[in-house]
């Protein structure tokens, strides 16, 4: 034969034993025939051999196991990011309003994780290709995918002391962040001290804005003159130290009595309407013929006539503000009664009311009844709605506050639910469902507000009767799903700009809303009128009608202000949340300028 021939014929029997070859992939060893040799032991250079590639096998699976765990933790912020925004279903907007379809996103998210994605019909068709050959080379079952191994190359990281100049660098952004979050945590921390610390700032220069009225009803009777009145008069227009305790509005008997006369009351009714109908904070009230019923009680020495209580009452009312009365009134009510204490002995009074008396009846008062000289006229305390039960002051001093903080803790307890919904439902149904579902999750926790309240007997019966208990349950609803999507909308901007800042939201929602309602506004600086408007403060005002039966004339205003919350934070929050999404897509668009 030629020798280009057998050159040539060689040449392909190459070719078809290479091809033979390569069928099948290395991987992949066909079963061991069986040995018709005898069983040796293996040598002891073999053992030793085994020994370090076992070793040697441990070490790379090793090594594939902490690459793993560093992965995982350098996975750990995006993780905590991507929670947050599962949280408020930030990630389910995204996905309803960018135009990418969910295949799409299944094979960025695969390419991202490093993935090979193949289309599903070309994957299929190769595998049934394989199959097929596998069955026609030897006619057994094809054999299971192959799977191929990680790479067991780890990489490393090098450790730095702290101190290494080679870790200068990034010695330097840690301070860095560690100071901008100091800068943070000061000005954070500063603005919730002169948020509350500011309303007590110079509180008792304000003492003059506590409106109260001085109703002189005593008048002049035939030669008799109202010596008892015009002797508080000057008192309250005359010391100094007065003035400062309040502003006093002075009321002569004409004026009282033709108010009286228009509204079909008693004078003494009428000063005790307009303390409850929260014109005045108290009221200074001599009596009608003071003076001529001092005189009557002189004259016939009586022994039932007591100066202290039938002459003068100063008139308040601690359902209307627990906490204001408490605090301040009665406080500026005794300190102008001991200031009185003093000012009557130089007043003359008793003197005075001797001189209207003729020797004989001077004489006989002075016999019979020594009390009605010796014994001072003052002023008895007329408390309109009184507060006795104790456990009102841990409702109205704390007990708004622990309702906005369980409104929180109320919102973070139902992300699970909104979360499996987000997965599942569309975008604006979703949303939907977060709006029922927060007005539910308040309905049922305001419940517990009425019920521990009257478990520790505080009656809800006074103002409303049997309905009391569905009208205070109403009055927390209102708080709560006031202040609930305010949280959340506050909630969701702080998340879009820093997420560590969502501390301060409870915080600064619980001192905005208390600084102007644990103390009367009156004594506030005027920034805080702002409480009218907030709804701690309304909610507040709303339990002294429900628990003390006080004036209901701002009923209508403070439920006004507690639904124009609801409905302009509920109608805000689906576009604050989908300006989070969009902002959020935009940012991840940014950070991923390849997919």
């Amino acid at each position: 034969m030629p020798e280009s021939t057998r050159s040539s014929d060689e040449l392909q029997s190459n070719i078809s034993e290479n091809s033979e070859s390569e069928e099948y992939p290395t991987a992949y060893e066909p079963p061991a025939q069986p040995s018709t040799t005898t069983n040796r032991r293996p040598s002891l250079g073999r053992r030793i051999s085994n020994a370090a590639s076992n070793f040697l096998g441990s070490l790379d699976s090793r090594a594939e196991d902490e690459l793993m765990e560093e992965e995982d933790d350098a996975m750990v912020g995006i993780n905590q990011i991507d929670y947050m925004a599962q949280m408020y279903g930030t990630d389910e907007l995204r996905r309803r309003i960018t135009t990418k379809d969910e295949d799409e996103e299944e094979q960025s998210i695969k390419s991202f994780r490093g993935q090979h994605v193949e289309p599903p019909q070309q994957q299929e068709s190769s595998d049934t290709s394989q199959d097929a050959e596998l069955k026609e080379s030897d006619g057994s079952p094809p054999r299971p995918p192959i799977e191929r191994r990680r790479s067991s190359v780890a990489t490393v990281v090098k450790k730095y002391s702290f101190w290494d100049e080679e870790f200068k660098n990034e010695r330097v952004k840690i301070f860095m962040q560690m100071l901008v979050n100091y800068f943070f945590l000061l000005i954070g921390f500063a603005g919730v001290l002169c948020i509350y610390i500011g309303s007590y700032y110079k509180r008792d220069e304000r003492y003059k804005d506590l409106k109260m009225a001085v109703v002189i009803a005593d008048q002049n009777v035939g030669q008799l003159p109202n010596i008892v009145g015009q002797t508080i008069e000057f008192f309250f227009t005359n010391v100094s130290s007065v003035q400062t305790a309040g502003n006093f509005d002075i009321w002569n008997y004409t004026r009282i009595s033709e108010l009286a006369l228009a509204r079909n009351n008693t004078i003494t009714e009428e000063v005790y309407r307009q303390v409850h109908h929260q014109k005045y904070w108290a009221a200074f009230y001599v009596h009608e013929n003071a003076t001529l019923d001092w005189f009557q009680a002189l004259a016939t020495q009586s022994q039932t006539f007591d100066p202290t209580t039938s002459i003068m009452e100063a008139v308040y009312s601690t359902g209307r503000d627990y906490n204001a009365v408490n605090n301040y009134i009665i406080t500026i009510i005794r300190q102008l009664l001991r200031g009185y204490t003093t000012f009557i002995p130089e007043s003359g009074l008793v003197g005075k009311m001797l001189q209207t008396l003729n020797s004989t009846q001077a004489f006989d008062a002075l016999q019979n009844s020594p009390q009605l000289i010796t014994t001072i006229p003052t002023f008895f305390l007329t408390d309109l709605r009184p507060v006795t039960n104790p456990v009102a002051a841990a409702t109205l001093q704390l007990g708004g506050v622990y309702t906005i903080v369980i409104t929180f803790f109320s919102l973070i307890f139902s992300l699970g639910a909104q979360m499996a919904i987000a997965e599942k439902v569309k975008g604006l149904q979703y949303v939907m469902f977060k709006l029922v579902i927060n007005q539910v999750s308040y309905l049922f926790v305001s419940l517990g507000f009425i019920c521990l309240n009257t478990a520790f007997q505080l009656p809800f019966n006074r103002t409303f009767g049997h309905s009391g208990f569905l009208v205070i349950w109403m009055f927390a609803f209102l708080l709560m799903s006031a202040v609930g999507s305010m949280i959340e909308l506050m909630v969701l901007i702080a998340f879009a700009f820093k997420p560590p800042l969502l501390g301060f939201v409870l915080v600064y929602s619980v001192v905005i809303n208390l600084s102007p309602t644990i103390s009367p506004i009156d004594l506030c600086p005027k920034f805080y009128r702002y409480g009218y408007a907030i709804p701690l403060r309304n909610f507040y005002d709303l339990l002294q009608v429900a628990y003390f039966d006080a004036w209901k004339g701002h009923m209508g205003r403070n439920i006004g202000v507690l639904i124009a919350w609801i409905a302009v934070s509920n109608i805000s929050l689906p576009f604050v949340m989908r300006w989070l999404a969009k902002r959020k897509a935009k940012q991840a668009a940014q950070n991923n300028p390849d997919e």
